[in-house]
């Protein structure tokens, strides 16, 4: 299940002007937080940077840090995010020990010219195993506020 509350955007208008933001020609591989694990809370932080602001990673394979293995029970709330590729989920791509993302839940975040604000990013890569598998559920975005997207403001896939 992925929900949506409280879901604002504002985009640009030819009506009046707006500062327009300038970036940094290689900014990528800049993650402001990427947890794994079970029970963490982020919240209050500001975020300014070219690539994911959080992304929630799985845990799974010789990194299993989680309660029974899966990346779950994550509170992100109150954040400011300038530019960035948002509040991500995954990547989980299919594993034999089974990736997955459990019980995320994203409330209060601000965006001002996000790349990307809501990023779910789904990995149908296959080995050719017929036994692996990856889970991503129950994830809710509540109050967001996106202001300018300069991309997509929400984005589900690779």
């Amino acid at each position: 299940m992925l929900g949506l509350l409280g879901f604002d955007t504002e985009y640009f208008s030819d009506s009046f002007d707006l500062p327009t933001p300038s970036m940094p020609t290689n900014p990528l591989n800049t993650d402001g937080i990427d947890p794994a694990g079970s029970n963490i809370t982020i919240t209050r932080v500001n975020i300014t940077n070219f690539d994911d602001a959080i992304a929630v990673k799985p845990s799974s394979g010789r990194f299993v840090v989680a309660k029974d293995g899966c990346t779950q029970d994550i509170h992100v709330s109150d954040m400011n995010i300038k530019f960035g590729v948002g509040m991500s989920i995954g990547s989980v791509p299919p594993k034999w020990d089974h990736n997955c993302i459990r019980r995320v839940t994203f409330k209060n975040i601000t965006f001002e010219y996000p790349l990307k604000a809501i990023y779910v990013k789904t990995n149908p890569m296959h080995s050719g195993v017929t036994n692996e598998s990856g889970e991503i559920t129950d994830i809710l975005y509540e109050d967001i506020k996106i202001h300018f997207p300069i991309w997509w403001n929400i984005y589900i896939g690779p």
